[in-house]
Parts: C-alpha cells; structure tokens; sequence
C-alpha cells in the first residue's frame, strides 16, 4: 500500500477540526473534504480511515464524521418574532405586528424576548441606529439607567430609562445633538413594555 503524506494527513485533520468549529459544531460532507484536499474518492477514503484509525476522527461511512467534543460546538437557536418598529426619536404610535423571524442563539435570550426595528436616530450615541433590531426581554420594570421599549402617553419609544431618588421616572435620549428638551423626556404616562438586551445590524 502506497504510504501516506503525513503533511496531507495533518492537513485533512485540520481542515476537519475547523469546519466544525466554523460551522456551528456540523461535520464536513465526504465530497467538502475531497475538494478541500483535491483528492480522488478512493485516496481520499485512504487518508480519512487512517486518521480514524489513529483516533483523530470518527468515521463510519461517507456522512457519519465527527470529532472529539463536537457536541459542545453547537448553539441552540431560537425562532425570535420581529413584531414591528419602534421609534428612537419623538415617540409615535407603531402597530406591532409579526414581520418575520430570525434565529437568535440562546445564550443572548433572557425569558420572553421579540425584536423591534428601529427608527430615528434618538439612540446614535450608544450604537442604535435608524434601520437596526434590537432584541427585547418583555418585562415590566427596569432599573435605572437600563435602554427600555416604552409606551408613552405619545405612543411607543425607545429610551434609556431614568428614576431619580424620591422623583419621578424620566426618559432620557442618547444623541448628544439633541437640545435638553428632546434629551429629557418626562411624559405624564411611563409604561415599560421591555428591556434592551442586544442589537442587531449590518455592517456599513
């Protein structure tokens, strides 16, 4: 039997190893690793059963490959519902209704989340810009300082909450530009209808 390049069986090893990590814990197919590595079928099949055989993968047949601790390379994802806009500017009636939906790994949710898109430029300053989604934990209360989904006696907004030691919550606008006025929000209604975990945009 011809013997192996060790070069290229170093070679296939790693390119297994980091198309799992790069492809959220999934296995490359037979055919992805024979033109990775240019190889023939029966060459390539050679080279993969030797590193099965020195324990490097786990190889059963043409689409049953894997790796020590794969497992622990997957995110679990959650359907998450975009709901509808909300406003970063002067707060505005928005009807919140099912858009779409984008899967969001779990470890970024916290209980009951959905997402809003943004609009307005109220919130520039802490990277919340016109167009974006943010990802929101329904809640209630916030404490202060938090970013919260708000209805006002306006309509709905998106602002950093403020609650002054024996004073009444304001809301508070992250754009500098802003006159006080616009910056210091007090409405009459404050009705917090989540938290602000996460945004999400595309690059520019």
């Amino acid at each position: 039997m011809k013997r192996m390049n060790e070069e290229k069986l170093n070679q296939m090893a790693e390119f297994i190893h980091r198309y799992v990590r790069e492809n959220n814990g999934e296995s490359p197919k037979f055919k992805d690793i024979l033109e990775y590595m240019e190889m023939s079928n029966s060459v390539g099949y050679r080279y993969l059963t030797t590193l099965r055989d020195r324990g490097i993968v786990k190889y059963n047949g043409k689409d049953t490959l894997s790796v020590k601790g794969q497992e622990s390379m997957k995110t679990a994802f959650r359907r998450v519902a975009i709901v509808g806009s909300i406003v970063c500017g002067s707060p505005e009636d928005n009807r919140q209704e099912i858009q779409g939906y984008v899967a969001i790994p779990e470890e970024w949710l916290d209980g009951d989340c959905y997402l809003l898109r943004t609009s307005g430029d109220s919130m520039i300053d802490i990277g919340i810009d016109d167009g974006d989604l943010v990802l929101i934990k329904r809640a209630q209360e916030a404490y202060d300082g938090q970013v919260v989904a708000v209805l006002t006696d306006e309509g709905t907004t998106l602002k950093r909450f403020m609650k002054r030691e024996n004073g009444r919550p304001w809301l508070f606008a992250e754009n500098k530009s802003y006159p006080k006025e616009r910056r210091e929000l007090k409405p009459s209604k404050i009705e917090i209808q989540g938290i602000a975990l996460k945004v999400i945009k595309d690059i520019k």
